[in-house]
């Protein structure tokens, strides 16, 4: 039974990181991207402890794991908008899919060519079809840096998955903890392109911006600690298994609003019904931890 929550827990974290997706490009598509996105991080950092009820109250060692877990999900997302940028989006999407492949070799590295591992290997080459497929990339034309950067900010967020999933089973850092550094971690990082890169946000209460940048950090922090919770029990590849299905819900609730899907949406989604059917990421190995309580004691 608890397997089923974790997935739960996993598919709802998915489900969050979509909707923030979509809140920072339907409501903040032009307002200052950098600005919103340091304020939503901050804020979302101050929600979480308030749920906690203290900072971290954590060793200095801890800190830095924490910290630098935090900065493999940044550089993920900075070198995926340097690839975007370079590159477009249709390209850095399907270089983004071989996250899954990577995930897998990070987590099989030493049993790949085992039954369990051909297995894996098998479902992750699906995943990665039907990505690659709802991505509908073109054949570049030449080549550039740009698609160095999306290489890299995939093997970032595999091995961030990968990272997050050991210090969490060793609990080494419980889940809340990791998700105020992770999140403290990311506004840092954002801040600098805020102040200097981008112009300022305009704070125009009567516009709504300050209600959406609320509603913003409220995903967020909801969104990473939905992740570590589910981390505790999931390893990188059936987390990064689950990732895959994010751009299907984004276009299905684009199609809500009136979008149409793209004509190999039904091709993508066959591969990757199989790509789950083969991988099984509901279906965890291993003492699972307690589920509760959400919040540890100090």
């Amino acid at each position: 039974m608890n397997q089923l929550a974790y997935f739960g827990i996993a598919f709802l974290a998915m489900l969050l990181n979509t909707a923030l997706s979509l809140v920072l490009g339907q409501a903040f598509y032009h307002t200052a991207f950098a600005s919103v996105m340091a304020i939503g991080y901050g804020l979302a950092t101050c929600f979480l402890i308030i749920v906690q009820g203290h900072p971290p109250a954590i060793s200095a060692k801890k800190w830095l794991w924490a910290i630098a877990i935090a900065s493999l999900q940044s550089a993920s997302f900075y070198l995926e908008m340097a690839g975007l940028l370079k590159i477009g989006a249709q390209q850095t999407a399907t270089i983004m899919a071989l996250m899954v492949v990577m995930a897998l070799l990070l987590q099989y590295r030493k049993k790949i060519f085992s039954r369990s591992g051909a297995i894996a290997l098998i479902s992750a080459s699906f995943a990665f079809g039907a990505l690659a497929i709802l991505a509908h990339p073109s054949w570049p034309k030449s080549w550039n840096n740009g698609y160095l950067f999306a290489f890299m900010a995939a093997f970032a967020f595999a091995a961030f998955f990968f990272g997050n999933h050991y210090v969490l089973k060793k609990r080494i850092i419980d889940p809340v903890s990791l998700a105020v550094i992770g999140l403290l971690t990311q506004t840092v990082w954002i801040t600098p392109a805020a102040l200097f890169l981008t112009r300022p946000l305009p704070l125009d209460f009567h516009s709504g911006i300050f209600l959406g940048l609320i509603v913003l950090a409220i995903l967020m922090a909801a969104a990473q600690l939905c992740l570590n919770k589910a981390q505790q029990a999931m390893s990188a590849f059936p987390m990064a298994l689950i990732f895959s299905i994010e751009p299907f819900a984004s276009r299905f609730l684009l199609w809500m609003k009136g979008h149409p899907f793209p004509p190999s949406f039904a091709w993508a989604a066959g591969l990757l019904v199989v790509a789950l059917f083969l991988g099984q990421p509901w279906v965890m190995k291993g003492r699972k931890p307690a589920l509760f309580p959400l919040i540890p004691k100090k």
